[in-house]
Formats: C-alpha cells, sequence, structure tokens
C-alpha cells in the first residue's frame, strides 16, 4: 500500500473532501488545506510528496504556493499537480512556468485525478511497487514506514524512520549531517546537527545488532552499509 504525504489545496469544501476520500481509499495520505495559509503551515510543518493546488484561492494563488515551494529547498523538487478552471493555453503556460507538473481541469473525475497522482509518483519516487530492504532477520519497508527484527515491530518514531529512510535511498553513499537536517527536519527547523546524532543514537537503540549497519562517516555523516552487519 503506497503512503505517500499528499497536500491538497482546494477552497470548496466538497472538491476537498471528494479528493481528500479518494486518495486516503487509494492508500496515500492526504493533508487537506482550504486556503493557502493553511498550504504553507502543512509545508512548514510535513514532509510532502505530491501536492495538488487549486489554482483560484481565496488569498494565496496555488501559482503562488507553487512558485514558494520551487524556491525552498525541501521543497523544490515535490510535483504539483494544478487543479483549475482555466484552461486557456496561455493559463497552462504559466502555470508551467512557474513549475507545475500537470493539470487537470475542472470539472475533472477522481479516478482521473488518481491515475495522474500515481502516474507522477512512479516516474518521481519509483516507490509504489513496494520497496522493501533486508538485512538477516532486518526488513525495512519503506511503503509502509514500517521496521520489523524477526516479524516483530520496532517503534520508531517519525523522525528516527526518516533518518534511516534516508540513509538507505542513498544506497551505500555517506550522507552529511547538515543534508540529513535538512531532509528530516526542514530549512524553518532552529534544530541543529545534534538532533542528528541524537537520533542516529536512538536508532541504533532500537536497532540492536543491526545498528551496525548505521555507520558514522568521520567528518562528514552518516551511511546504510549492512556489509558491517554481514561481516560481523
Amino acid at each position: 500500500m503506497a503512503t505517500e504525504r499528499i497536500l491538497v489545496v482546494e477552497d470548496d469544501p466538497d472538491i476537498l473532501e471528494l479528493v481528500v476520500h479518494s486518495l486516503r481509499k487509494a492508500g496515500f495520505r492526504p493533508f487537506g488545506a482550504k486556503n493557502g495559509a493553511e498550504a504553507l503551515s502543512i509545508l512548514a510543518d510535513e514532509r510532502i510528496d505530491l501536492a495538488v493546488l487549486d489554482v483560484m484561492l481565496p488569498d494565496l494563488s496555488g501559482t503562488e504556493i507553487c512558485r514558494r515551494m520551487r524556491e525552498s529547498e525541501r521543497h523544490k523538487a515535490v510535483p504539483i499537480i494544478f487543479l483549475t478552471a482555466r484552461t486557456e493555453e496561455h493559463d497552462r503556460i504559466y502555470g508551467f512556468s512557474v513549475g507545475a507538473d500537470d493539470y487537470v481541469a475542472k470539472p475533472f473525475s477522481p479516478r482521473e485525478l488518481l491515475a495522474r497522482v500515481q502516474a507522477i509518483l512512479r516516474r518521481t519516487t519509483g516507490s509504489i511497487s513496494g520497496e522493501r530492504i533486508a538485512v538477516g532477520d532486518l526488513e525495512v519497508d519503506l511503503d509502509r514506514r514500517q521496521v520489523r527484527i524477526s516479524e516483530v515491530v520496532v517503534n520508531l518514531t517519525y523522525k528516527e524512520f526518516e533518518v534511516l529512510k534516508a540513509l538507505v535511498v542513498a544506497k551505500g553513499r555517506a550522507v552529511e549531517r547538515m543534508h540529513l537536517l535538512e531532509e528530516v527536519w526542514g530549512m524553518e527547523s532552529t534544530s541543529g546537527p545534534r538532533s542528528v546524532d541524537v537520533a542516529i543514537t536512538r536508532l541504533r537503540e532500537k536497532l540492536g545488532s543491526y545498528s551496525r549497519c548505521v555507520h558514522t562517516v568521520t567528518g562528514l555523516g552518516y551511511q546504510w552499509d549492512p556489509d558491517k552487519w554481514l561481516g560481523a
């Protein structure tokens, strides 16, 4: 089941409810916002994998939210779909110029929107197919956001899992502390690199003998290295 986090910004409460319900039913984790201010608040607090933005909003326009996301280090690569009743060619061209990835015209079918969401996520994350990483009796399920050791679920906090995920998807490359800080805590966070070290310490405690896979790269950061466990 997919667990991608999707921001939906729509000022029509019926449409917002319809889209959120459709996405949740499909296994996604939607965050609904009825205006630009709520959208920006969610973006400040949450990591988002895709955004569905209504173009016409009572405060900030969807294109302005898109522009701000493209200027943000945290959200600049997040795919964006515009929902709009304005389908003139110059409107679409402007939307693409500020960073939109796709357009869905109103009125629209929830099934069409869902298909567009799934297609974009396949291209950008490749995670819908259900990626699992196994080392011995340890299994990291990136889609279900679950870690198991000998079939027993390891209770990780959100940030601990995000740190682990960032290391795992790097596939052996060392990940700098500041990159982890930005990736997991966000640019707006007042936390420092020490927060990363604390999360790593707690993660290692919970992984037990598999903590060897979380390797410290002196002077740089951390690395996911299963060979450290396999060679133990």
